[in-house]
């Protein structure tokens, strides 16, 4: 019996041996471990970003971050992604890493999905194709495949849109995109918001006014065009539906180069002789659609105009605009508005080409 118990005696001592042979082995790779969980990947501070493509594997993410200096070990990455169970919940996206920051801090963003968002603004008045350059510009989507699909009868149907493009119906607003998108996606947002904005009562006023949804939002987007201060909307948007009343041309400068591709400068007397279904100063009526995203205020200012009697206005060459109810008010106003341009180039030598007596205004 006493030779049993010196025997178990001296085998847990050796097993006691033994486990410290273990601890000591392992303590460097323990200790570098916790070093690798508390170190950033360098010293100095950089911002890091780049792009993890979908379907990538967790060794191919930790292999990445390593070739990005976002972290020093790609296998030790890997070990801490397996330790937190987090290998499966590995998202795809952009992202910007500081190189200060942890293998936790890095592996916790990309488990959240904490990817880089662009914001895009896109201001009231702008085209479709400003708002191609913008997201081309970006890099979110590129210009020509934005158009295509803003041009496709089929998509712009299931939009809810009854349009030939969707120029008009591009909400104005901030939005915030992610990588990678296609151009869809950035419509149907912007879509969205256009829906979305649109209180379901102003379709009704719409056909009392005696139109469609469409035609409102292509005058809104001429009065979009023309107006600076946000008093003056409905009441040009009243000169408009005057002049409609009357069979008058509506004769808009900006709509007599709104198809005129890459169209910067002044307008000039040429354009508005240009045949275009768009140039106002050639039809009468409104343009088959609209030239811009109007904005509310103009949307609504197309749908509550202003009872007014003018039928003509010219700008003051401060954002405001001089309305009157006959031609021969009309010229005196533009023989002053001529006049004060002339004080203000003398005063100002201008580079730009001289713009067209704004007699149709």
């Amino acid at each position: 019996m006493r030779l049993l118990v010196k025997i178990l005696k001296s085998f847990a001592a050796f097993l006691a041996v033994l486990c410290c042979l273990a601890v000591l082995a392992a303590t460097p790779v323990v200790f570098q471990f916790w070093l690798f969980l508390r170190t950033p990947a360098k010293s100095a501070f950089e911002t890091k970003q780049f792009f993890i493509p979908p379907k990538t594997g967790a060794l191919g993410v930790a292999r990445l971050l390593e070739s990005r200096e976002v972290v020093r070990n790609a296998y030790e990455f890997y070990a801490l992604a397996l330790i937190k169970d987090a290998l499966p919940h590995l998202q795809a996206g952009e992202y910007a890493f500081s190189t200060l920051s942890t293998p936790e801090q890095v592996l916790d963003a990309i488990v959240k999905g904490r990817v880089v968002i662009h914001t895009v603004t896109l201001p009231e008045g702008s085209t479709m194709w400003d708002v191609a350059r913008i997201l081309d510009q970006k890099e979110l989507v590129s210009a020509a495949d934005f158009l295509a699909a803003a041009s496709d009868a089929d998509f712009i149907r299931s939009l809810g849109i009854q349009a030939p493009s969707l120029e008009g119906y591009l909400f104005p607003e901030t939005y915030r995109f992610k990588r990678p998108m296609d151009s869809h996606t950035a419509i149907r947002a912007m879509v969205h918001q256009f829906h979305a904005h649109l209180p379901p009562e102003w379709a009704d006023r719409a056909r009392e006014l005696g139109l469609d949804l469409h035609r409102i939002i292509t005058l809104a987007s001429m009065v979009e065009k023309e107006a600076v201060v946000d008093s003056e909307r409905p009441v040009i948007a009243g000169v408009f539906y005057n002049r409609l009343k009357i069979n008058m041309p509506l004769q808009s400068d900006p709509t007599a180069v709104y198809d005129i591709p890459g169209f910067s400068g002044p307008v000039t007397a040429a354009h508005l002789a240009r045949h275009s279904p768009y140039n106002t100063y050639q039809i009468k009526g409104l343009p088959p659609g609209p030239i811009c995203s109007p904005g509310l205020r103009s949307i609504r200012a197309a749908l509550y105009p202003e009872k007014v009697p003018f039928l003509y206005f010219v700008s003051n060459n401060d954002g405001t605009h001089t309305f009157s109810v006959t031609a021969q008010e009309h010229r005196k106003a533009v023989n002053h508005y001529l006049e004060t341009k002339k004080k203000a180039e003398a005063n100002e030598p201008s580079t730009t080409a001289p713009s067209p007596e704004p007699a149709a205004d």
